[in-house]
C-alpha cells in the first residue's frame, strides 16, 4: 500500500501536476491519521474490554468468596446461639445441676474463629476502581477484619486464660476432657462449675462480649454480605 502511495505521487511530480500532488499528499496524510485513531480507537476498546472481563472474572471470585464467608459466619452465629439458654441461666445466677447435662462445663471450652475468604477483595483492590460498589466491598472487609476479627480473638483469648486458670489450680483438670454430666466427674468438678463465683464471673463476661457485640455484629455483617451477594450476582447475570 505505501508503495503504491509512493508510486502515484511520483508520477504526480513528473507530470508537474503540483497541486494534484500536494492535495494527494494532504488526503494521504489524512487517511494516514485516519487509520492511526481506528487502529487506537480499537486498541482502547480491546483494553478496556480485556478489563472489564478481568473485573467479570475477580467479582465472580469475590462472589464465591462472599458465599463462603456468609456461611462461616452463619456457624459461629449458630454455635454460640445453641449455648445461649446456658449461658443466660449462669448470667441470671440460675445455676443447677441439671445444667452439667446441658453442657455447663463446656461454655468456656471453645470459641470459633474466622479467616476469611480476601483473594478477591485483593485483586479488586489493585485495579484501583473508584465505584460505589468496590468502596463498600472494600469497606466491609476492612470493618471485619480491624474490628470483628480482633473481637473474636480478645474472646477467645479470655477462654484459654480460664483453661491455663484450671490447669494451674485445679487436679481434676485432666477430667475436663472428657464430657461432664451429672454423672460423669468428680465432686470437686463440679462443685466448681456449679457455685464457684470465678468460673461465674467469666461466663458472664464472655457472655457480654458475645450476644452483646460479638453475635449481633455477625448478623449485621451476614445481612450486608447477603445484599453484596445478590448485587454482584446481578452484574455476573447481566453480563452473560
Amino acid at each position: 500500500m505505501i508503495k503504491l502511495f509512493r508510486k502515484i505521487r511520483q508520477n504526480l511530480l513528473n507530470e508537474g501536476k503540483t497541486t494534484k500532488y500536494f492535495k494527494y499528499a494532504i488526503g494521504e496524510i489524512v487517511l494516514v491519521v485516519v487509520g492511526i485513531l481506528i487502529a487506537l480507537s480499537i486498541n482502547n476498546w480491546n483494553e478496556e474490554h480485556k478489563e472489564q472481563n478481568k473485573l467479570l472474572n475477580i467479582y465472580s471470585l469475590i462472589y464465591n468468596d462472599i458465599e463462603d464467608d456468609i456461611e462461616d459466619l452463619q456457624k459461629n452465629v449458630d454455635f454460640f446461639n445453641e449455648k445461649k439458654s446456658v449461658f443466660e441461666k449462669v448470667v441470671h445466677d440460675s445455676i443447677t445441676p441439671d445444667l452439667l447435662d446441658q453442657g455447663l462445663s463446656s461454655l468456656l471450652v471453645y470459641s470459633p474463629r474466622t479467616l476469611l475468604n480476601k483473594k478477591g477483595i485483593s485483586q479488586l483492590g489493585e485495579l484501583q476502581e473508584n465505584d460505589t460498589l468496590t468502596f463498600y466491598l472494600n469497606d466491609i472487609y476492612e470493618h471485619m477484619e480491624t474490628i470483628m476479627l480482633p473481637l473474636e480473638n480478645r474472646i477467645s483469648n479470655e477462654i484459654i486464660d480460664h483453661k491455663k486458670y484450671v490447669r494451674d489450680n485445679y487436679d481434676w483438670y485432666p477430667e475436663w476432657n472428657n464430657t461432664i454430666t451429672q454423672n460423669v466427674g468428680s465432686k470437686e468438678l463440679h462443685d466448681y462449675f456449679l457455685t464457684s463465683s470465678i468460673y461465674r464471673n467469666r461466663v458472664v463476661f464472655v457472655y457480654e462480649q458475645v450476644y452483646n457485640d460479638y453475635v449481633r455484629m455477625l448478623n449485621a455483617l451476614i445481612k450486608s454480605l447477603t445484599h453484596f451477594k445478590q448485587e454482584i450476582g446481578e452484574i455476573l447475570t447481566k453480563a452473560k
